[in-house]
């Protein structure tokens, strides 16, 4: 079976379909009350990945039509395209292109595929997050970094972030391993 290699933004669009057919405007409204915080495509660019993901057969198009408004197509993704999203979901970057919010990214879809996969993802971000911190830290014992106040200042927000973002993985941990003792609840398909 050939395997299909998605961008981010590829998958993102294939993971907001994944939670329902919807149309493209449907899917950009969704995007900005869900993971625009993470990734903000514009309108068109989800309108352009559309039709790339219907070709590739991984979501399928039907058109709705309208009174008074031009006729909607409705996406929906299918099963090669749930087992595209899981691949992109399964696979951990090192060194994400887009940074580690990709990781984060990725666990927002996390209900398409296994708990392995988001603890899998977590740790991901927490090895991304520690060789930062450790080139942080290097730089905040260099005396020449203290020269200037403000690019000093700059580095004790990125620590603090980097810190904070490293608890807030142990805390997601603990919250997906002590769930998963807990009775399993029913997941989208």
């Amino acid at each position: 079976m050939e395997t299909i290699t998605l961008s981010t933004t590829e998958a993102s669009v294939l993971g907001l379909v994944a939670f329902g057919e919807r149309s493209g405007y449907d899917l950009a409204e969704d995007a900005e009350k869900s993971i625009a915080y993470l990734w903000t495509p514009s309108r068109s660019q989800i309108y352009k990945v559309l039709p790339r993901l219907v070709a590739a057969g991984l979501a399928t198009s039907r058109e709705v039509a309208q009174q008074g408004r031009p006729d909607k197509s409705l996406y929906a993704i299918t099963l090669r395209g749930e087992r595209a999203l899981r691949a992109w979901l399964d696979e951990v970057e090192e060194e994400p292109v887009g940074g580690g919010i990709v990781f984060v990214l990725k666990l927002f879809f996390c209900d398409f595929a296994s708990e392995g996969t988001a603890l899998a993802q977590l740790a991901g971000y927490r090895r991304f997050l520690e060789r930062r911190l450790a080139s942080y830290e290097a730089l905040d014992r260099d005396p020449g970094e203290r020269e200037f106040v403000y690019p000093w200042i700059t580095l004790q927000h990125g620590l603090a972030r980097v810190r904070a973002t490293l608890a807030w993985i142990d805390e997601t941990v603990a919250a997906i391993t002590s769930k998963s003792s807990s009775p399993p609840v029913s997941r989208p398909r």
